[in-house]
């Protein structure tokens, strides 16, 4: 084919008055040709709004109502064909959207389309998809969709994000038996993308647990901005203005619903605290109203949750208080941000106090000897040790002091016993000599030996005498 078709063609085209292989090749030129396809949505929009008029004219304002006319222009064919996608067969239909899974075949990756019902002539719908395609455009984050590109088909607009092949957060954590520490692990991911969509300006206000997809790796996504809302737009502004109110009121913070102006990031930490009540208790924070009970539906959005250890008792105290405080229905007493949030889940982790619990002293002592026991422990052990080593050496000091005293006593006794001998030998010898000069008629010096065996004799009997009294 060369050029562009011409007006005739285009309308051929439009009414299947080509043979299939033809229509095929100038379906494939008109979706590729800008203004080939505006023309073509001329077509269609024309003969949308032929029959309500037609409907009208006759008199029939049932049929015109009814008839599509400039609010539904353009209906999604159900065999569409996107330029360098390979749609599969299937697809997920929503209230606002339906999502293809498709092959991008320059690079085969799997990818999620996402088509809007909603024609360009239908200003909601306009607005719903530009302020997601403006939410993700904005976000580069490993927990959060990103987009690929956007365009429009069919007069339909569409974005491009990567195929995540998993369960919504919830029923995954039911279906694999998640440890609470893995599931904090988890929402701590969750509060970090929702911190860093805070932190690049935009607000989510749609979290809820279907909203949260676990990929293949375990690895928690954050997708849907749909209703998000970028923070430094005032609420004047088209692309953040709401009509009505929108939302899932099971998961809605009550300022959604009475004050739509004090909505702000303290809104998504109330859904943060819902969806963490949900994935800790396995059961829903704000139970579904009875049918017969005729309560609105936006009611829910009003009541509090029933205390979480009142349904999950094995959640501790401390966790509980987190939930507490982030699913308040006042907003002046949630956590002021999802960084202060984030902030006492990692608290909780590491052992620390958290803001969320009193700040008493025996709560920080508490949290101060859990956290550092080990430290405390090895403290005293080393304590108790010097003790041992101290006690051990004033008991050898006491023992090496009575050793030393009996062993100067044996030496005394032996010194003694010693002089005891040698005396009583002296005065053997000084008796002798005594006697001998008695009997060489000298008696002068036989007194002085006389007298000096008495006193040796003396010395040896006082030695043994003081022996005995001391060994009885």
């Amino acid at each position: 084919m060369d050029g562009c078709l011409n007006e005739l063609e285009i309308f051929q085209v439009y009414r299947e008055e080509q043979d299939d292989a033809a229509a095929r090749k100038s379906l494939r030129h008109v979706l590729s040709c800008e203004l080939c396809y505006d023309q073509w949505k001329r077509f269609l929009i024309d003969e949308k709004v032929a029959s309500s008029i037609r409907f009208a004219v006759a008199g029939n304002v049932e049929g015109a109502n009814e008839a599509p006319g400039l609010s539904e222009a353009i209906e999604l064919p159900e065999n569409l064909f996107i330029p360098g996608f390979k749609l599969r067969g299937d697809f997920i239909e929503s209230g606002q959207s339906r999502v293809y899974r498709a092959i991008h075949e320059a690079s085969g990756e799997e990818v999620a389309i996402k088509v809007f019902y909603n024609s360009p002539l239908n200003e909601g719908g306009n607005i719903r998809f530009s302020r997601e395609i403006r939410s993700l455009a904005r976000l580069r984050h490993p927990h959060v969709i990103p987009i690929r590109s956007e365009g429009e088909v069919f007069g339909h607009a569409y974005f491009v994000t990567p195929w995540i092949e998993g369960l919504p957060l919830h029923e995954y954590v039911k279906q694999n038996r998640i440890s609470i520490n893995n599931r904090l692990k988890i929402l701590e991911n969750v509060c970090s993308a929702v911190s860093h969509a805070h932190k690049r300006g935009v607000m989510h206000l749609d979290l809820k647990p279907s909203n949260v997809l676990m990929d293949s790796t375990g690895d928690p996504v954050v997708l849907d901005f749909g209703l998000a809302r970028l923070i430094e737009v005032g609420p004047s502004d088209s692309q953040s203005t709401l009509v009505g109110v929108a939302g899932t009121p099971a998961y809605m913070a009550p300022e959604q619903v009475t004050d739509r102006g004090s909505v702000d990031t303290r809104t998504d930490v109330f859904m943060l605290g819902i969806l963490m009540y949900e994935v800790l208790a396995l059961k829903r924070a704000r139970p579904a109203p009875d049918t017969a009970s005729n309560v609105n539906d936006l009611d829910l959005a009003l009541k509090a949750p029933t205390p979480i250890r009142q349904v999950a008792p094995k959640v501790s105290s401390e966790l509980a208080a987190i939930v507490t405080k982030a699913a308040n229905l006042n907003h002046l007493e949630r956590y002021q941000s999802v960084e202060a949030l984030l902030l006492d889940i990692q608290a909780l982790k590491r052992g620390k106090p958290i803001s969320a619990m009193s700040d008493s002293w025996f709560y920080r002592f508490r949290k101060f000897s859990s956290r550092n026991l080990a430290y405390i422990g090895g403290a005293i052990s080393v304590a108790l040790i010097l003790l041992i080593a101290v006690g051990v050496s004033r008991t050898t000091q006491q023992f090496a002091e009575e050793a030393y005293g009996r062993a100067t006593q044996v030496t005394q006794r032996v010194i003694r016993e010693r002089e005891r001998i040698l005396d009583r030998r002296l005065s053997i010898v000084c008796q002798e000599l005594a006697d001998a000069y008695l009997r060489l008629g000298e008696t002068e010096k036989a007194e002085i030996y006389a007298d000096q065996a008495e006193r040796a004799r003396f010395r040896s009997q006082l030695g043994t005498d003081e022996s005995e009294q001391s060994n009885p």
